[in-house]
């Protein structure tokens, strides 16, 4: 036991009841309480995290989130301000006017005495069931909505309601590092697929497929021989692959399927559907693609492929309200009814406000489909300038394609920023770009070529120790590749954002490459 819990436990000036609470927390949930960081991730209901990737990330995540696991033994604190390159929040645009301007609506002319459905106001679905008639030929009705309040409230929905115990989950490797604890935490496990820039870091279905075999009869095989630790599951078949998670556009590579992929998606939902597995769909990008002639396919849109997938949305990213929290799950009636219902159990349904926001983006009014896609244009037009300032500075301006080059030189004339790009943008020693995004706001970065170097005797030998000398060379906090199942393990990669201020990016990218010219 960690003396932190200890002195909690034995702090006589507690009540008894908080003491015997502590007690069952594991010690680095209880050290919060004495040194911040991000909250705790929280536990596997089976016991540990199912993988070694898996633990990993856990591992990851905990260094990354709490500066005393980063101190280095005989070294100073660092006191240069925050740099924050690892952050998820999207840059702060204005947020889509038309969804600010149905909210006023709500909040001034409809009932807000009365709770909302569990499932969500009917009246905000009615431009969904419009939206994908017109845009897909796909007749849904409100049963198939679900308002929820985030993506990842809506995921953690969808693994609560078609888990059993012992199911396994697959999902990418690289992934959305948080989403792989969220089936763990419903009595699942996760597997990982891998993705490689062989096949441009898309799904080989022929790969899913053998994986969704393999797991499958292994799954059977200990169900026969040690069922006796299966006693709480609902059914009475084996575990089996529940579900395969897909990310369109991928975070953190941002890959984009689309119109150009439907044949590989199609591939994609066949397999799931022959072996009983189901897609879990998350859109959650869907808007930052770079190209707007080729936005991400939903898989449910494709012809006889809407039963088997769920499909989840989400405000946060494309549309300036991650504050608001605002998500959709669209699925099979059978299933949106076992969401629904859980979530009248916990009482936690979506406000008029909030769906107002999601009937907001989904209007087929002609004013609103224009001004949706001149404000979508808008920001990935903005991130894609980011992207590229954030290039010039990693591999240098002169490395540029000529395109590249004379979209920087706009927008260096349009921020005038007071920099001398020869010195700013004259690239980092040692470190590349791992792959070019299509979409979003992250990069990649590969920094394998830091490993075996030292600074002041400390040598760098992992994603720890490199998160170490980061933070104390230079109080830099960015995403190690562990932390979302980059899938080289022998690579060192970061996950970085291109979201912040263009000031903010030019110094904190300046500051990576201060620390890394102290090594040695």
């Amino acid at each position: 036991m960690h003396k932190d819990k200890q002195r909690i436990i034995k702090n006589k000036a507690l009540p008894k009841s908080i003491r015997s609470v502590v007690r069952m927390y594991p010690s680095n949930q209880v050290n919060r309480l004495f040194y911040g960081g991000l909250p705790h991730l929280g536990n596997a209901l089976l016991g540990s995290w199912s993988s070694p990737e898996i633990q990993e990330a856990a591992r990851a995540y905990e260094d990354y989130s709490l500066s005393s696991n980063l101190l280095i033994k005989g070294f100073k604190r660092p006191t240069l301000d925050k740099v924050r390159l690892g952050g998820g929040s999207p840059a702060r645009f204005k947020p889509f006017d038309k969804c600010l301007t149905y909210i006023r609506h709500s909040l001034e002319s409809r009932v807000l005495s009365d709770y909302p459905l569990a499932a969500g106001d009917d009246a905000d679905k009615a431009p969904v069931i419009k939206y994908f008639k017109k845009l897909y030929s796909l007749k849904i009705n409100e049963n198939n909505i679900i308002f929820t309040h985030s993506s990842t409230q809506a995921f953690t929905l969808v693994m609560e309601a078609i888990l059993d115990y012992g199911d396994v989950v697959l999902m990418t490797a690289p992934n959305y590092g948080l989403f792989t604890f969220i089936p763990e935490r419903a009595g699942g496990r996760v597997r990982l697929l891998q993705l490689t820039s062989t096949n441009g870091w898309k799904v080989d279905p022929k790969k899913l497929k053998r994986l969704i075999v393999e797991t499958n009869n292994e799954l059977e095989s200990d169900y026969d021989i040690n069922r006796g630790k299966y006693i709480f599951r609902r059914s009475d078949l084996p575990p089996k692959v529940a579900a395969f998670v897909h990310l369109n556009p991928h975070n953190p590579t941002g890959v984009v399927y689309s119109h150009m992929d439907k044949s590989l998606l199609s591939d994609i939902s066949n397999v799931c559907n022959e072996t009983g597995v189901f897609i879990v769909d998350d859109l959650a990008y869907a808007g930052l693609e770079y190209d707007r002639n080729n936005p991400a396919l939903p898989i449910c849109s494709l012809s006889g492929h809407f039963d088997n997938t769920i499909t989840l949305y989400s405000l946060s990213k494309s549309y300036g309200l991650a504050g608001i929290r605002s998500g959709m799950i669209v699925a099979n009636e059978i299933i949106s009814s076992l969401i629904r219902d859980r979530i009248f159990q916990i009482s936690d349904s979506l406000s008029l406000l909030q769906s107002s926001a999601m009937s907001a983006v989904f209007s087929s009014e002609v004013n609103t489909v224009k001004e949706r896609e001149d404000y979508l244009a808008n920001i990935t037009n903005t991130y894609y300038q980011k992207y590229i300032f954030v290039k010039s500075i990693i591999v240098g301006a002169d490395n540029l394609e000529k395109q590249e080059k004379a979209l920087l030189d706009k927008t260096l004339n349009d921020i005038r920023l007071n920099i001398d790009s020869t010195e700013s943008m004259n690239g980092i020693k040692d470190v590349s770009i791992a792959l070019e995004p299509e979409s979003g706001f992250f990069v990649v970065l590969d920094l394998s070529r830091l490993l075996g170097k030292s600074y002041k005797g400390f040598r760098i030998t992992d994603d720890k120790t490199m998160l170490q000398f980061l933070y104390t060379s230079g109080n830099i906090k960015i995403l190690p590749g562990k932390a979302f199942c980059w899938s080289d393990r022998e690579q060192l990669v970061v996950r970085a954002t291109t979201a912040l201020e263009y000031d903010d990016l030019l110094k904190s990218f300046l500051r990576l490459k201060s620390s890394i010219e102290l090594l040695t």
